[in-house]
């Protein structure tokens, strides 16, 4: 029962998550948007200059205008976009508590990478968080604050440091979490430290017939700006568990900075589309990044030592294929190692009844209760265990590289 009730947290945690960043995000691409179309205002407000935008939706017309400054005439009433922001990250933030905190030794560990402990997992996972955010508020507070082009490069390079510490400690899977996490904490902190402060002091100085300081209103527009570059790689990045062709590689440091370029990039071609101006270069670079994502992301292939464990199966296996009216990959011994394989290494998640923490049903929709379930999923147990090695998760039952080849032997006897 506490698996169930573990389940549905999880998942109405996530369904949050997405809801919240949907309007998040929306909100923020919109006032992009709307920043880079609108025209100086022909119908202004209060006689005071400003830019306006006239937009149709849900069968009415809708005229939006932007005040270049703050009016002492204020409404009653001001929308604000943050809750948005501040549920997003509370979400995430529980969900990667119920994922990957909670259940260290399946999901941030890989002994491959680096062997340590639950706890020293779980320190360490908090500590690129905080520490990530941390940095990136001190550049942003520095004297570089004065400096735009050398705070991005400047910030740049502590991502760079961050996913190198991420990918060297954690599982592929977790280093990308972790890289998705850091950046959000970072846009959520924007938000909540320097945009909406920044808003409200605004505001206030209004309300008392003052002339606002525009230091409140240039910061929170760095931020901003800042934000609409991280967005992008950001999302990626917390799909990513879904894809494992992305970091179950030995290049998950370049991918994570390749996918970071792209999306830079492809943000300020989305502005330059805005504002009608055409760099070839930007869109060009984008897709060139991208490219060197697929390159490193490619499956190579790898031959395992020869070894009496790894001999004896491809013996086993060129017999069955030439063996007179018997089907290939039906010889009895391969089909019972195979299965043996199965049953040890991945039935804890996929079967009917998986005995992995916080699993009620098999993972992905996946269960092996027998070989005619193996033979089924043979293309993706051959995808997952011998191509992109990214199953068993994290390694967690210790399939051997003698045991991956014996797979792939039955898989090539197979085709």
């Amino acid at each position: 029962m506490s698996a169930y009730l573990l389940d549905w947290a999880m998942l109405l945690t996530r369904w949050l998550h997405v809801m919240a960043g949907i309007a998040w995000i929306g909100a923020s691409f919109f006032f992009i948007w709307l920043d880079n179309r609108r025209k100086p205002a022909t119908h202004a407000v209060d006689g005071r200059p400003g830019g306006e935008l006239w937009a149709v939706h849900g069968g009415g017309l809708y005229h939006l205008f932007r005040h270049d400054g703050v009016s002492e005439t204020l409404p009653g009433e001001i929308h604000w976009f943050k809750w948005e922001a501040y549920v997003t990250w509370l979400s995430g933030m529980g969900l990667f508590t119920l994922i990957y905190l909670l259940q260290p030794h399946a999901y941030l560990i890989d002994p491959r990478v680096f062997e340590m402990s639950g706890t020293l997992a779980v320190c360490s996972a908090l500590g690129v968080l905080i520490g990530g955010w941390l940095g990136y508020e001190a550049l942003c507070r520095s004297p570089l604050k004065r400096h735009a082009g050398a705070l991005f490069v400047a910030v740049g390079m502590w991502l760079t440091l961050a996913a190198w510490v991420a990918t060297e400690l954690f599982s592929g899977r977790a280093a990308f979490l972790l890289m998705g996490a850091l950046m959000g904490s970072i846009m959520a902190g924007n938000v909540f430290n320097v945009i909406i402060p920044g808003q409200k002091a605004l505001l206030a100085a209004a309300k008392r017939g003052e002339t606002p300081d525009p230091i409140h209103g240039q910061r929170a527009k760095q931020r901003s700006v800042h934000n609409t570059f991280i967005t992008l790689p950001a999302v990626l990045m917390m799909i990513s568990n879904h894809y494992p062709l992305l970091y179950a590689n030995d290049y998950r440091l370049g991918v994570i900075l390749l996918l970071l370029v792209t999306g830079g990039l492809i943000r300020i071609a989305t502005v330059d589309h805005h504002k009608g101006v055409k760099r070839l270069w930007v869109p060009v670079g984008a897709v060139l990044a991208l490219i060197g994502v697929i390159v490193l992301c490619a499956p190579r292939s790898q031959t395992a030592p020869a070894t009496a464990e790894t001999s004896a199966p491809s013996a086993t296996v060129a017999a069955s294929s030439t063996a007179g009216n018997e089907a290939p990959g039906e010889n009895q011994p391969l089909r019972d190692k195979v299965s043996h394989i199965v049953e040890q290494r991945c039935a804890g998640c996929h079967s009917d009844t998986p005995n992995l923490i916080g699993l009620t049903a098999p993972a992905a929709g996946v269960a092996f209760n027998g070989w005619d379930d193996i033979q089924r999923q043979a293309m993706r147990i051959h995808q997952r265990t011998v191509v992109d090695k990214s199953m068993p998760l994290a390694n967690m039952t210790q399939m051997t590289d003698a045991e991956r080849q014996l797979l792939d032997d039955w898989w090539q006897a197979t085709r």
